[in-house]
C-alpha cells in the first residue's frame, strides 16, 4: 500500500508541476485580456454615444453591442477554464499531500 501511494506521488509530482505552469500562463493571460478589455469597452461605449448623437442609427448601435457581448464571452470562458484549472491543480496537490 505505501509502494503504491508513493508511486501515485511520483506520477502526480510532474502532473502538478504542468497544471501549475498552465494556470498561470492562463492568469497572466486573463489578467492581460481583462485590462486591454477595459481599454476597448470604453472605446465601444464612446462610439456607441458618438453614433447615437451624431447618426441616430441604432442598427449600428446593435453591432456594437454584440461586439462588446463577444468580448464579454470571451473573458467569462477564460475565467471558467482558469477556474477549473485551479480546482484540478488543487485537487492533485490534495492528492499529493495525502
Amino acid at each position: 500500500m505505501i509502494i503504491l501511494k508513493l508511486i501515485e506521488k511520483l506520477i502526480l509530482l510532474p502532473v502538478w508541476i504542468i497544471l501549475a505552469l498552465i494556470s498561470l500562463c492562463i492568469k497572466l493571460t486573463v489578467n492581460l485580456y481583462g485590462f486591454i478589455k477595459g481599454v476597448f469597452t470604453f472605446l465601444l461605449i464612446l462610439l456607441m454615444i458618438g453614433t447615437i448623437v451624431c447618426y441616430q442609427d441604432w442598427v449600428q448601435v446593435a453591432a456594437l453591442l454584440c461586439i462588446e457581448a463577444a468580448a464579454f464571452l470571451i473573458l467569462f470562458c477564460a475565467c471558467f477554464i482558469e477556474v477549473t484549472v485551479d480546482m484540478l491543480r488543487g485537487y492533485v496537490s490534495d492528492r499529493l499531500l495525502s
